[in-house]
């Protein structure tokens, strides 16, 4: 089986004026159908980046990007984003709801972008916002939750359109443990159902055991792949 993801040589600058920053300096990187990867690193070191490359937001410089064999170079922008809009879910650093919507409203945006009547919509979307522990928040407005409630209302957003790929920043930076954990949960039996594939910028080591697959990025570049937390935890300790 082909992989969801696979990057090679893949770079991207940043041009500030004259000068030119490079963020990713040639990734390497394969991601299975049905998986949960993690990628972990300092920050500043492109994490952001890739993801951004991988779900159609920013264009690359060089290099190969291939998202379950469709090649991202060859799309123009019109097939950049019907592609983000039925393929793709994100899970944002910042939330990015819409204040003057409820949660409901919030999270069947992916559904109603897609042609879907708004009927099935709202019900939809009140499922998966029962899905993640919100069910007395269905008619908040994002000002009327805490951080860690409008974080779950942009998990139930990623999820509700049934995308073949989940991308998420930092999704349990906002949450207590046990929130998280059950959050993880979910991403989890998500990966398992239909073979999505999730990948996950996170520096929340709490929630490295849910990883299939951690990646070590550093430099813009995928230094290393490891199996579990515990093969990180060892490499972590070999470098001190």
């Amino acid at each position: 089986m082909a992989p969801a993801i696979f990057c090679k040589g893949v770079t991207k600058s940043y041009l500030t004026g004259t000068t030119s920053t490079p963020a990713l300096q040639g990734v390497d990187l394969e991601v299975r159908c049905g998986e949960l990867f993690m990628l972990v690193g300092p920050s500043g070191c492109g994490k952001t980046t890739l993801i951004s490359v991988i779900a159609g937001i920013l264009n690359h410089d060089q290099g190969e990007c291939h998202i379950f064999e469709h090649d991202l170079a060859t799309m123009n922008e019109g097939e950049r984003t019907s592609y983000r809009g039925k393929t793709v879910g994100f899970v944002f650093q910042a939330y990015n709801l819409i204040p003057s919507l409820t949660a409901t409203e919030n999270v069947s945006i992916p559904l109603l972008l897609n042609g879907h009547p708004r009927k099935y919509a709202m019900q939809r979307s009140e499922e998966l916002l029962f899905k993640v522990g919100l069910k007395d928040k269905i008619n908040s407005l994002p000002n009327e939750l805490s951080g860690g409630q409008q974080q779950r209302v942009a998990i139930a957003r990623a999820l509700v359109h049934d995308p073949k790929l989940i991308v998420c920043d930092e999704p349990t930076s906002a949450l207590d443990h046990a929130t998280g954990g059950e959050i993880m949960e979910i991403f989890r039996q998500e990966a398992l159902t239909g073979n999505r594939t999730l990948v996950i910028v996170t520096h929340d080591s709490r929630i490295f055991q849910f990883a299939d697959r951690i990646g070590l990025m550093d430099d813009g570049r995928i230094t290393q792949v490891v199996n579990s937390p515990l093969e990180l935890k060892l490499e972590k300790t070999a470098q001190k």
